[in-house]
């Protein structure tokens, strides 16, 4: 377990407040700048800022917390397998994965009984439980931080323009009078269609209109009654391709492939476990 300081630093990291660190830890504030002073001797680096009766971490304290929180989190969960004698895993997955690679995933782990998904949600979401320890692995489709992240590939995804059977297009710009669907700021599918554009010097605002849908299922089921494009992995609409439902638009200079992947926090004692997850699969 770490060191009561340490906690004490995660504590204060999140209130930015000596007083708060007390009430929340139950020890006095004295007892609180006592402690965060020992950790700067030791250390022999500062990790509080004073400025105008107020308080912040300064970079170094920063990066000790993320430290501090991911060792707390870890030994917990170590301490936990120990004593039931088995791993119990909870697992992340992005909203666009949860009904393609999801349950194609989930079947072949039927053997782990230990492993259970417990969060679905947009990639932002999905990282920050990973940061938090609401799970100890993510099905992430979107961007990540690697110099905070792990990862191991799982598979590539076709990224395509899937558009109303009444649209048609050849270059990204013929479809700048359409409507498009976007998924809600944080999506993993989202970014990987802005940093597309912003690549070719375009940006989303550039369309017609915009309608922001969090649900790939609504997204999908408002382009088959609506006008409209949206950008999304070809499997969430592979059998309305097939039943000409919706088409899939090629468009000049729009070739997206994009990996899967299966995250979780840099350095975890269970890499191990994620890695035999992935060879099972």
């Amino acid at each position: 377990m770490l060191d009561k300081r340490y906690l004490t630093l995660i504590s204060l990291a999140s209130t930015n407040s000596f007083t708060q660190t007390a009430k929340q830890l139950f020890i006095t504030q004295p007892a609180v700048s006592q402690q965060m002073r020992s950790l700067e001797i030791e250390l022999q680096i500062p990790i509080i800022l004073r400025e105008h009766n107020k308080i912040r971490l300064t970079k170094a304290g920063l990066e000790l917390t993320k430290f501090a929180k991911q060792t707390e989190l870890e030994s917990q969960k170590i301490i936990t397998v120990l004593q039931n004698d088995t791993e119990h895993l909870k697992m992340g997955c992005t909203l666009s994965l949860s009904s393609t690679i999801l349950p194609k995933f989930i079947q072949q782990l039927t053997t782990r009984s230990n492993v259970v998904t417990t969060k679905i949600n947009n990639t932002q979401h999905i990282l920050q439980n990973i940061r938090d320890g609401k799970v100890d692995f993510g099905l992430i489709e979107g961007n990540f931080n690697k110099e905070e992240f792990d990862s191991f590939f799982v598979q590539k995804e076709n990224f395509i323009c899937a558009a109303n059977n009444q649209i048609t297009a050849t270059s990204i710009e013929d479809l700048f009078n359409q409507t498009l669907l976007l998924r809600e700021p944080g999506s993993g599918s989202r970014n990987i269609f802005e940093n597309w554009l912003a690549v070719q010097n375009y940006r989303s605002t550039d369309f017609q209109s915009i309608i922001e849908i969090a649900s790939p299922s609504a997204i999908v089921e408002f382009l088959k009654h609506n006008r409209g494009v949206s950008f999304m992995y070809e499997s969430l609409v592979s059998k309305e391709l097939k039943s000409d439902q919706l088409k899939k638009l090629d468009l000049t200079g729009f070739h997206v492939e994009h990996p899967i992947n299966l995250v979780f926090l840099k350095n975890s004692y269970f890499k191990d476990t994620y890695r035999e997850i992935i060879k099972s699969i």
